[in-house]
């Protein structure tokens, strides 16, 4: 019944991504911003993912800067998908150690409340070579092979994230990777900060 469950989840996964993209090519995907509580989105990132960590004996951390408030306006669905996408990577990605997530902010130029929000996202995973790096962000590819074989997926999530965070006014990109260290990845998006209350971690 287990094995049953997660591989309905895994196909679930891949036709929600299947469509998303073939709604983002045919440029019908459709944002939808709203008032965001970030308590809650980094309530259910930290329930959802901290369990999978667990499951590897890995540390999750979040941490956030003094400058974030509570309430930000975005569209929380999308938000919450790029998270887990590169989140969700780096904890299937990692075998020992650690993922940690960093949040923080900084004001856009002549955009009134327009905010950049940046979520960095480190691992002591498995690590990239240069070869493997140019694969990362082309749909239906992974790395190579053996990584298909050993942890299994589509390709197709950071692709996906990449085009989710750009209709967001962001990005998904790799800062840097090396080969048995570890990754770290950025994903920003433009936010509108709605007040100045903290949202601890």
């Amino acid at each position: 019944l287990t094995t049953i469950r997660r591989n309905g989840q895994l196909l679930l996964k891949i036709i929600d991504e299947v469509l998303d993209l073939s709604k983002i090519e045919a440029g019908h995907l459709q944002i939808e911003k709203s008032e965001v509580d970030l308590n809650r989105i980094f309530s259910e990132m930290h329930n959802l993912l901290g369990q999978r960590a667990k499951d590897k004996n890995l540390v999750l951390t979040f941490h956030s800067s003094s400058d974030i408030p509570r309430y930000i306006s975005t569209d929380p669905t999308r938000l919450k998908q790029i998270l887990i996408n590169v989140i969700g990577n780096a904890i299937k990605f990692t075998e020992r150690g650690s993922v940690d997530v960093a949040v923080h902010s900084h004001a856009m130029e002549g955009s009134g409340h327009g905010t950049k929000l940046t979520f960095v996202i480190r691992d002591t995973g498995i690590g990239l070579t240069p070869e493997q790096v140019t694969k990362l962000f082309q749909p239906f590819a992974q790395a190579d092979e053996s990584m298909t074989r050993r942890f299994g997926g589509t390709g197709l999530g950071l692709f996906l994230s990449r085009k989710l965070a750009r209709l967001l006014g962001g990005d998904v990109s790799l800062r840097k990777s090396t080969l048995g260290v570890g990754s770290e990845f950025i994903v920003n998006v433009d936010v509108e900060f709605q007040n100045k209350e903290l949202p601890p971690l």
